[in-house]
């Protein structure tokens, strides 16, 4: 795991989530909730993100001049990726802002994912693998967004909750299926997974995730009044944030050979 690089995947996670799970809260779940003010930080984040990314390895290589940037991130795919990333957040971000209709705010949220899903090991396998991690950020932004949003809501109610289940229930489908096809294609077997340092960090990714799962089961009982429903939301929430930056730890370590 290379730490600073770790960080700026984080960013750069932290900055979908606003953009992308905020976007979707205020559409469909919480009626305007939250503010646009956090959207225009994800793109702050996602731009620091573009920053860390490209001057971390213009500086590993070398190369330090803006002419070597402006090679990079127009000729090189990790660059290329970085860029779409932020043009995509920021056209998503005007969209919103302008109030366009939901079917005109896809195309800008999917330049997103696939910018950002074309960093780190995305940016070693073809489009199939890419479009499917991209498919894996945007549901657990999605999914992450919508706990936010509820969780800092002033009053969330039940009918909110029930929008908000088979959104989730959705998310959670899409994590597993392209979580399992993701693991195969990164770390082989998973019989294997305790045999390697991406294996281990990969386990306790999962282990989070499952816990989250639990941690949503507390969710919907509280909101049936059996549970204290701010507790519930903020140790669903800690647990997905925790998935994002094991998962930020996971895209700068070295899969195992073969």
């Amino acid at each position: 795991m290379i730490p600073a690089l770790a960080a700026a995947h984080l960013l750069g996670s932290l900055g979908t989530l606003l953009l992308l799970g905020g976007v979707f809260a205020r559409r469909v779940l919480t009626a305007g909730h939250p503010a646009p003010r956090p959207s225009a930080l994800g793109l702050v984040l996602l731009a620091l993100w573009a920053a860390l990314e490209v001057g971390w390895t213009l500086a590993r290589l070398g190369f330090l001049t803006p002419g070597d940037t402006l090679a990079y991130v127009t000729g090189a795919g990790p660059g290329r990726a970085v860029l779409t990333g932020v043009l995509g957040g920021g056209l998503l971000l005007a969209a919103e802002r302008r109030g366009w209709a939901a079917p005109l705010l896809l195309p800008p949220a999917a330049l997103l994912l696939w910018g950002v899903a074309g960093v780190g090991h995305g940016a070693a396998h073809g489009p199939g693998l890419r479009a499917l991690t991209a498919l894996h950020a945007g549901a657990m932004g999605v999914w992450l967004g919508g706990v936010l949003a509820l969780l800092t809501h002033p009053a969330p109610t039940p009918a909110q909750a029930r929008r908000f289940t088979p959104v989730a229930l959705a998310c959670v489908g899409v994590l597993a299926a392209s979580g399992a096809v993701l693991t195969l294609a990164h770390a082989g077997s998973p019989l294997a997974l305790r045999e390697s340092g991406y294996g281990r960090i990969l386990l306790l990714k999962l282990g989070l995730f499952a816990a989250g799962l639990l941690a949503a089961g507390l969710v919907r009982r509280a909101f049936a009044g059996r549970g204290h429903l701010r507790a519930a939301l903020s140790l669903e929430a800690g647990l997905l944030l925790g998935v994002l930056a094991v998962t930020a730890a996971l895209g700068t370590t070295a899969p195992p050979p073969g």
